[in-house]
């Protein structure tokens, strides 16, 4: 899940493996051959009403799963226990760690590059730089899994909206506080700081 070359994308977890593009997950039923290709934005088939039927765009509702079940395993195995992120790096991170690796991998998806644009937007050049758009930030129904441009609906705020909770959430809190107040800091309502 986390290699860069697979899973990890750098707007979050796709839905499938990148290594399905030059390796393909064939199998047969009969005489037919079936393939399912990794396809980071839209299908090439109009099967499934010719979306990308979770074939490698990032969606935050499992990505959002994927960071609640990193922040409940760290509970139970604390720093102690890392693990290397990205996959071949060389560098261990804590559960709370990757989570938040996630986390910033998804809120990047809606910040200016070094070029001053939102991945958000792809090649959209109105979204991208017409001072009358370009703060405008549109919530899509998933994300192109290697360069975060958004497909489907642009009106989904509610699961691409909580960005602004893992914005919120890994601002204020840390590895020690989640491993010292214990519990599930996705679920805890939002209080501000006194």
């Amino acid at each position: 899940m986390l290699d860069e070359k697979e899973f990890l994308s750098p707007y979050g977890i796709r839905a499938l493996s990148r290594r399905h593009l030059e390796e393909p997950y064939r199998f047969g039923v009969g005489h037919q051959e079936y393939r399912v290709d990794y396809l980071p934005a839209e299908t090439n088939t109009g099967m499934f009403g010719g979306n990308s039927n979770w074939r490698g765009p990032v969606w935050f509702p499992v990505n959002l799963l994927i960071i609640r079940a990193l922040l409940q395993h760290h509970l139970y195995y604390g720093d102690a226990f890392t693990i290397e992120c990205p996959t071949g790096s060389g560098t261990q991170m804590t559960l709370f760690e990757v989570a938040r690796e996630i986390s910033d991998r998804l809120v990047a998806t809606f910040l200016r590059d070094g070029d001053g644009n939102r991945p958000v937007y792809g090649g959209d050049e109105t979204f991208q730089h017409d001072e009358h758009w370009r703060d405008l930030i549109l919530f899509y129904e998933y994300f192109h899994g290697d360069n975060g441009a958004g497909l489907g609906a642009s009106h989904q705020t509610g699961w691409t909206g909580v960005v602004a909770r893992l914005i919120q959430l890994f601002g204020h809190l840390d590895g020690e506080t989640n491993l010292a107040e214990g519990g599930r800091p996705l679920a805890r309502p939002y209080r501000a700081q006194e």
